[in-house]
């Protein structure tokens, strides 16, 4: 599924500093401020599914309030993702238009260096400019040009759309080469970074002076540290030994087979008599509806409501009532709101995808444990949803970055603002999960909280399955 980051990427790449210092006329910024306001009103349902339309047209309105004079499209763009963040829905996207990138010249003046949070602390993983003697890989940065670095996240965070009011998917979003184009984008060009960083090694606190470099200096060619990469493996099954097997499905893309490798994977798992099978999520940003129910079948044998309702406001379904797909879905406006045909509801409903239910001696009913972190994001969390509102599952790691009581995805709409010419996705599919927590707003929460760590990190290790692995073989927590 989309992220908006990779939208700020794309948006950032092209911008420099001519470009920025256009003033664009006030009336004009409240009218492409009014129209997004309309625009996501009108067919995103998310703006008020965590908080009351009374709270959040007050933010809207103190938001509007702030444009008294000309800003730079920049500007303006900074105040749009803040309007955007109130939808709390990290499906919602925004983007500059193509012709003003390829117009403007490139930045020289990025951060060099790639960066991961590893239980809130940020870690160097790549250099993409001058040598720098003294900073390696898995040094962690205490300071940039004097901030702290909760200083930075503090500002830097707010530009980032998340589900609800989840924080542990930003953690993973503002890594990679990400945390330098948010940097640019809040606190403009200089020529050098002065950072101060604690030596992964020694623990000693070194201050460094950094040359700012061009955007297209981050490749892989240019990198400084050398290291061995860990491949993501769309699919992996390991029988760790008489009792324990390990699964990873690290996405629900369309691009993949997953009916056979399903079948040969369960095939093992009942041939091996696994009583402990570790299911590996945490990489999961989601992908295909149907993917995920398909998993969940071999899983439990018991079809469940997955949804309360899916659901569409008025607006997106008129645009788009004739198209095939949403015929197929039996797609009715219902009063004031159009619902998805309730076959859809169940957690044997597999879209397009023509699976046909596993095999009932394939179903695995030994016990689960399930890897999440802020990487588990849209079907990926909604196949933790499943599992903890069946409670079939303990769960280990960081919350998932997917809200637990669902999203709002799948079918988008895109809108052009009409002055600044900046475009805002929409998404308007209301996928309501059959679950009423206390506490709205939060993708499924661990039994175990395990982060990753530095250490493991550096070392291609895997903290949560280390850490279940251990669990499991320490005889007073073994069951066989």
């Amino acid at each position: 599924m989309n992220k908006t980051i990779q939208l700020l990427v794309i948006t950032l790449l092209l911008w420099n500093n001519g470009f920025a210092q256009h003033l664009i006329k006030t009336a004009k910024l409240i009218s492409d401020f009014d129209y997004a306001v309309k625009k996501n009103k009108e067919m995103h349902q998310g703006l008020y599914k965590y908080e009351s339309a009374l709270i959040t047209d007050k933010k809207i309105e103190e938001l509007r309030t702030s444009i008294q004079e000309p800003m730079t499209k920049l500007e303006f763009y900074m105040l749009l993702r803040k309007l955007i963040a109130l939808t709390n829905e990290g499906h919602t996207g925004i983007g500059l238009p193509k012709w003003t990138m390829i117009k403007v010249g490139l930045s020289k003046s990025f951060l060099p260096l790639s960066v991961k949070f590893c239980n809130k602390e940020l870690i160097v993983t790549q250099n993409y400019g001058k040598a720098i003697k003294n900073l390696n890989r898995g040094d962690k940065i205490i300071t940039i040009n004097g901030k702290s670095i909760s200083e930075l996240t503090a500002k830097l965070m707010p530009l980032i759309t998340s589900d609800g009011f989840n924080t542990s998917s930003k953690y993973e979003w503002i890594g990679g080469i990400n945390f330098s184009l948010l940097y640019r984008l809040v606190y403009g060009k200089t020529k050098n970074y002065t950072i101060e960083v604690e030596k992964h090694k020694t623990k000693t606190i070194q201050k460094l002076v950094i040359p700012a470099i061009r955007f297209t200096k981050f490749k892989q060619k240019n990198g400084k540290f050398t290291y061995k990469k860990t491949k993501n493996k769309a699919f992996e099954i390991k029988i760790i030994n008489d009792s324990i097997a390990y699964l990873n499905v690290s996405s629900f893309s369309a691009d993949l087979n997953y009916e056979p490798f399903y079948k040969e994977a369960f095939q093992k798992i009942k041939k091996a008599n696994i009583k402990h099978l570790i299911l590996d999520i945490q990489k999961n940003e989601g992908g295909t509806e149907g993917n995920e129910n398909l998993l969940f079948s071999y899983l439990s044998d018991t079809v469940i409501q997955k949804y309360n309702a899916v659901t569409m406001l008025p607006k997106p379904y008129q645009i788009n009532k004739k198209d095939a797909d949403y015929i197929l879905d039996k797609w009715q406006l219902k009063n004031t709101i159009a619902q998805r045909g309730n076959y859809t509801l169940k957690s044997d409903y597999y879209s397009t995808l023509g699976y046909k239910n596993p095999e009932k001696k394939l179903i695995y009913t030994g016990k689960l444990y399930v890897l999440i972190s802020g990487l588990t994001f849209s079907g990926g969390a909604e196949m933790a949803s499943l599992l903890k509102m069946t409670n079939r599952a303990i769960f280990i790691g960081e919350e998932t970055g997917g809200a637990y009581q669902g999203n709002v995805s799948g079918y988008s709409e895109t809108v052009k603002l009409p002055n600044t010419k900046i475009t805002i996705t929409i998404p308007t599919v209301n996928f309501q999960i059959n679950v009423n927590p206390k506490i709205k707003g939060q993708g499924v929460l661990p039994d175990y909280i395990v982060p990753q760590t530095r250490k493991d990190y550096l070392n291609n290790e895997n903290s949560k399955l280390n850490f279940i692995l251990n669990l499991l073989t320490t005889k007073q927590n073994y069951e066989n």
